[in-house]
């Protein structure tokens, strides 16, 4: 652990190696004989506070087996591919507007100001895009989970799906002109609504 003054913030670095990790066997030739060939060394930024900024110097090595002459490298499970944040980042991020309903350019000033992280929006929409990806969007819902006055809803990824007004959200107005109504569902995602004209009748 080091810690060094830059800017108005000081600087506290772990260091992470594949060396600490090494391979059992050369994943060519199973053979439990190689070396070091080259290493790489990268700082990964990590979340500090306002008066530390705290990054993971990574040590990245190439092995080469003495038996094949193979080149190969190892996956650190604490690092992620081909980023240079660390997991934690990346999660804090993914929270922040997903669940609580930031939006992006407050969680990129808060990371900033608060976390001595910089990053740009281009990477939290990006991470966002990700996550929203993976989720499986809804296709058949309950009939308890429909309500008789309002259309279904449109989410901005196009998937509809029906969602609950609350009492005091929206009161019955005779002769209610035709309006559409935002919300965010529970996962943070932003939906619209509108009441029907003529609302279905059992």
């Amino acid at each position: 652990m080091e810690n060094e003054h830059s800017d108005s913030a000081y600087l506290e670095a772990r260091e992470i190696s594949d060396a600490d990790n090494p391979p059992e066997k050369c994943p060519n030739c199973s053979s439990p004989n190689y070396t070091r060939l080259t290493y790489h060394i990268r700082d990964i930024q990590d979340l500090g506070t306002p008066t530390v900024k705290r990054i993971v110097r990574y040590e990245s090595i190439v092995w080469i087996c003495r038996n094949c002459n193979t080149n190969f490298v190892i996956k650190n499970p604490f690092i992620l591919d081909q980023v240079t944040y660390m997991p934690g980042v990346l999660e804090y991020v993914r929270r922040r507007v997903l669940e609580k309903g930031d939006s992006a350019r407050r969680v990129l000033s808060d990371l900033l100001e608060l976390h001595n992280v910089q990053i740009s929006i281009s990477t939290i929409n990006k991470w966002i895009n990700q996550k929203k990806q993976k989720r499986e969007s809804p296709t058949e819902f309950s009939e308890e989970d429909k309500i008789e006055d309002f259309s279904d809803t449109l989410n901005l990824d196009g998937t509809f799906r029906s969602v609950k007004s609350k009492k005091n959200e929206m009161q019955d107005v005779e002769n209610e002109p035709l309006c559409l109504h935002l919300t965010h569902l529970p996962d943070g995602r932003l939906v619209a609504y509108w009441r029907e004209e003529k609302p279905r009748t059992k």
